[in-house]
């Protein structure tokens, strides 16, 4: 039961958790922070990213599906609309990234008994500069029709947060230092694909205790490590070379674009072949592969606290460009899986357009 309730916290909270990050080593000074993130996500300026999740139990029944979105702003004048009337934080004149999520969970009969509730509901909107600097960001989930509501606004080295819970607001802040690299973990995923850390960092989170509408610090590893490929439900298009080698009995007529064993092909001129070799075998070699297994680096974010959860948020990142079947654009560095506690989130679309 203990497990489940850690779980089940840890999908609620991540999103909602506010982690700030210390520099540790060259690989985490700020100007190389902010390198990486204009080259890893400055290619969407001018586009909407979307995608699209499968939720899963650790026994891997299905529980919801979950979409995140990722789209850039310029010098706009935004707003967040919340149940109080009083409670209406803006922006005026923001250029950079706004980030919306929406997930939806069903429980099975015994967790929600255990839990106290069945059916889960939440969307976050959020908004951060081209440097990923956090500005503003909300959080709405509901529980069997029960609203909690956080939206935290950003200041030098302190954050405001306000809590709606069920109609009531109340006010809380926490301060950091000067040095301190702040994200908003309504992108932390985001966060994690823009970057690219050659060692591991120590990290402070101020975490929302609903319950007591309150923050509290908490001490986090952030690392990156390689990992085997992950194989997800549906088939995506990896803008990654792939060669096979085809016997000479198998080779009839010309090899042009097009699916060949599991090789995949979009434009003509793609498939090039090498010459028969003495026994009459022959090379392919594709630009591009259709396939549901994925190249991915690891990042991890875990904790040896209590409060709020004690367990492990990690993500999957795609080290190869992929995008649907039949779509125009490639996507770099793709979240395709993250998984909170005992819940994983499996990519089963991806969509880039301007």
């Amino acid at each position: 039961m203990k497990k489940i309730l850690i779980f089940l916290v840890a999908i609620i909270l991540t999103t909602t958790v506010l982690l700030t990050f210390v520099g540790c080593g060259e690989s985490f000074s700020k100007n190389s922070i902010m390198s990486q993130i204009n080259n890893n996500l400055g290619w969407h300026e001018g586009g909407t990213e979307v995608c699209t999740y499968d939720v899963f139990n650790k026994e891997n029944v299905k529980l919801g599906e979950y979409t995140s979105t990722m789209t850039t702003v310029y010098n706009q004048s935004v707003s967040i609309s919340t149940s109080s009337e009083s409670v209406n934080p803006k922006l005026n004149n923001f250029t950079g990234y706004k980030f919306t999520s929406t997930m939806s969970a069903t429980l099975d009969d015994k967790t929600a008994e255990k839990v106290g509730y069945k059916v889960m509901e939440k969307v976050t909107e959020s908004y951060a500069s081209n440097k990923l600097e956090p500005k503003l960001s909300y959080t709405k989930t509901v529980k069997d029709g029960k609203v909690e509501e956080i939206i935290t606004s950003y200041e030098t080295k302190k954050s405001n947060v306000t809590f709606i819970i069920d109609g009531v607001t109340s006010t809380d802040s926490a301060k950091y230092s000067a040095s301190a690299f702040v994200v908003d973990n309504s992108f932390l995923y985001q966060f994690a694909r823009a970057t690219t850390l050659s060692s591991s960092v120590s990290i402070v989170a101020p975490t929302y205790n609903v319950d007591s509408s309150q923050t509290k610090n908490a001490s986090f590893i952030c690392s990156y490590a390689s990992a085997s490929n992950i194989v997800l439900k549906n088939k995506f298009v990896l803008n990654k070379s792939f060669s096979e080698t085809i016997g000479s009995g198998d080779v009839s007529g010309e090899i042009n674009s097009g699916a060949i064993n599991s090789g995949y092909s979009e434009v003509s001129g793609d498939v090039t072949t090498s010459d028969a070799d003495a026994s009459g075998n022959v090379t392919v070699t594709y630009s591009k592969v259709l396939t549901s297994s994925i190249p991915v680096v690891r990042c991890s974010f875990t904790t040896t606290t209590t409060f709020p959860a004690s367990g492990s948020i990690s993500c999957m990142i795609s080290t190869a460009q992929m995008k649907m079947q039949g779509d125009n654009n490639f996507v770099s560095r793709v979240v395709v899986r993250f998984v909170e506690g005992d819940i994983t989130y499996d990519l089963t679309s991806v969509n880039f357009t301007r």
